[in-house]
């Protein structure tokens, strides 16, 4: 999937997981050429809403490197007997991929201009995803609580990855190589995902095939997918993957993303994907959703780790896959990790509101013994992660000038979120909104305390080294009467809880901590322009996916629980 670098290409934007997520004008231009494989009565003419159903699918799609965005990343669509409709996101975030539904879709003129964008008009005049009005779920296929068993390995691949160079309708073969393709599938990005897993996905390509033309464009991903994969014999399955190699010529084509994955249910659940490129950290990440994970994040406040005036922007976790696709892949982080159910629960233990005070060594995450992570639970069950970062293992490159971007070594912070943005990087040494497209430096400061949700937490990092960071956390105490916060699990739920006693985390000997001793926003590089392969991220803002048809009684819960958090953190989205 190599392309070819013209000497002028500007290496500077990440490519990959880094690249911005789609503008609206291409969410609209994907609806309107999916809106046009399906007549809906009463939906196009303005009479009555209309029941289809069909299978649900969610994907998250990437932009052009570089480009603005409107959207979340987030689409969805139903697969129908008659073919695709796209329908607004927010409403039916909760379905899981895969689940048969019968939805009550609503007029596209009366879609919501909300936040997601998913309702949004696009720039060049096209229909927005069709507005849910209500919605019955037939059979969901919802990951079960305990990870499903791997399929049988077939050659010792837990996962088999069909690959198909693709030149959708009114696209011509480019000069990329099968081989090339093939190559970065087996080499890099296997290789990552079975270190990252401990081995629990080792990945590998079984069927390669040379440019397949088809009848669909890139447009109908749906559709295209189907045509592949009857070309190739393509079967999905557990732990199957097909992965699509795009022509170049698909660049700037009306509702083509620069990538684009189905979300799965875990590392088991298979799934498809294209690309444009023949970048590691692109497929990887892309990979990534199939495996279900969101986009790892930052949350930058101005001035503070937490405040009143706030953004979420998306991909802006440059040390993670799930974030800034660039030249360096370094290790998963810690909600990332524990959200694949690959962080081993003794290398996360968990301190909640109501514990004693406790003092951690963390070892570097991208090791593999100790304390790799610690899990802060506030007083509304949001989960906050620490973790340590240094310059070995995956991360090495941190301490050479393959950091261009100048990443911190050194402890930092990370908050659970929800799709699109699951994992969100906190800013230990905030800067002022003037500063923050420049300020890519988020280690927590050693010595300078650091609250958390509002005071429910205080953490000092008391010092750091190559080997382990010595982090002191003080929980808040419980209200009375409400007795410690509930221990919810992050992810795959593989936190483990300590007891509510004066040992909640045991202290560790800081001497016996082990460890292995392109595609975003612009942002100032200190290295010369040939030197660097990268490309920052765009802003996301992520949103509340609500239940479908919720009772009452929980909108008011959940409505009381967000005013409690709004007015004791003060926590604005942009």
């Amino acid at each position: 999937m190599h392309e070819s670098m013209s000497a002028d290409r500007d290496l500077r934007r990440p490519r990959g997981s880094r690249a911005r997520l789609r503008s609206l004008a291409l969410t609209g231009a994907l609806t309107t050429s999916v809106l046009g494989t399906v007549a809906l009565p009463g939906v196009a003419a303005a009479e009555a809403a209309t029941t289809v159903t069909g299978e649900l699918v969610h994907a998250m799609v990437e932009a052009e490197p570089g480009e603005d965005h409107g959207s979340d990343g987030r689409v969805s669509w139903l697969v129908t007997a008659d073919g695709e409709i796209p329908v607004e996101t927010d409403k039916v975030a909760d379905v899981p991929t895969g689940s048969q539904v019968e939805l009550t879709l609503g007029r596209a003129e009366d879609a919501e201009d909300g936040e997601d964008g998913d309702g949004a008009q696009g720039t060049d005049g096209t229909a927005p995803a069709l507005p849910v009005l209500g919605s019955d779920v037939k059979q969901e296929e919802r990951p079960p609580a305990a990870p499903a068993p791997a399929p049988a390995p077939v050659g010792g691949l837990t996962n088999q990855v069909t690959v198909v160079q693709v030149a959708p309708a009114g696209t011509s073969p480019d000069r990329t190589r099968l081989g090339d393709l093939v190559a970065t599938v087996d080499g890099p990005v296997a290789g990552f995902w079975a270190e990252q897993t401990g081995g629990a996905v080792r990945l590998g390509v079984t069927v390669a095939r040379d440019w397949v033309r088809t009848a669909a464009d890139c447009a109908t991903p749906e559709a295209l997918w189907d045509e592949v994969a009857a070309a190739v014999g393509f079967t999905a399955g557990p732990g199957k993957h097909l992965l699509l190699r795009l022509s170049a010529e698909t660049a700037g084509r009306p509702g083509c993303s620069y990538a684009l994955a189905q979300v799965g249910g875990g590392p088991t659940s298979g799934g498809r994907l294209y690309v444009r490129e023949n970048l590691a950290s692109v497929i990887a990440h892309e990979l990534g959703h199939n495996f279900g994970l969101g986009h790892s994040s930052a949350l930058q406040c101005d001035g503070a780790v937490e405040g009143a005036s706030c953004r979420t922007e998306g991909y802006r976790d440059y040390y993670d896959v799930m974030g800034a696709s660039w030249s360096q892949m370094g290790a998963l982080n810690a909600p990332q990790a524990a959200a694949l159910g690959v962080l081993p629960a003794a290398a996360q233990p968990t301190v909640a509101v109501g514990d004693a005070a406790a003092t951690v060594t963390l070892a570097p995450i991208a090791g593999t013994d100790g304390v790799r992570a610690l899990r802060l639970v506030d007083r509304e069950g949001s989960v906050y992660w620490l973790e340590h970062r240094a310059a070995t293992g995956r991360d090495a490159w941190l301490g050479t000038r393959d950091n261009v971007y100048r990443l911190d070594s050194g402890v930092l912070l990370h908050r659970s979120g929800t799709f699109p943005d699951t994992s969100l990087l906190l800013d230990g040494t905030p800067s002022p909104a003037a500063r923050w497209d420049a300020d890519l430096q988020s280690a927590v400061a050693v010595g300078r305390p650091v609250a958390l949700s509002g005071g429910d937490f205080t953490v000092t990092v008391e010092s750091t080294s190559a080997a382990g960071a010595v982090v002191r956390v003080v929980p808040a105490p419980a209200t009375e009467g409400s007795g410690r916060a509930a221990a919810r699990p992050a992810g795959s739920g593989r936190g483990a809880t300590m007891p509510a006693d004066a040992a909640a985390v045991a202290p560790v000997d800081e001497t016996a901590a082990t460890g292995p001793a392109l595609w975003v926003p612009s942002a100032p590089v200190t290295a010369p322009r040939s030197q660097v392969a990268l490309e920052p991220v765009g802003e996301s803002t992520s949103s509340l996916g609500g239940l479908l048809m919720p009772l009452a009684g929980s909108v008011l819960v959940a409505a009381t629980v967000l005013v409690m958090r709004t007015m004791r953190r003060g926590r604005v989205r942009r």
